[in-house]
């Protein structure tokens, strides 16, 4: 008798990389770096990079991009958040 084995892909909420870096941190390393090259100035691009880089790991955290809407949603006005089509956050209490 044989068994079918129905094998679920363990990493579907994984990001996207660029390289090693997942899409967000790449493109903080890599935008500056990429830009700096086409003006002809690669080692300052690279250095702004690198430090672009480092400032978005250390602003994002532990809880990733998830963390950062969430912030935002929470701490911004609604007039000028992101998500305008979410409720607003400054509400306490809503009535029906």
């Amino acid at each position: 008798m044989q068994e079918k084995v129905v094998r679920i892909e363990q990493r579907l909420q994984e990001q996207s990389r660029i390289l090693l870096f997942p899409i967000d941190e790449g493109l903080a390393l890599l935008a500056p770096a990429g830009v700096g090259v086409g003006l002809q100035a690669a080692v300052p691009g690279i250095i702004l990079g690198i430090v672009s880089y480092i400032v978005w790991k250390r602003l994002k955290g532990d809880g990733g991009l998830e963390r950062m809407l969430a912030l935002l949603y929470w701490y911004l006005p609604r007039e000028i958040s992101p998500i305008k089509s979410w409720p607003d956050s400054s509400v306490t209490m809503w009535r029906g």
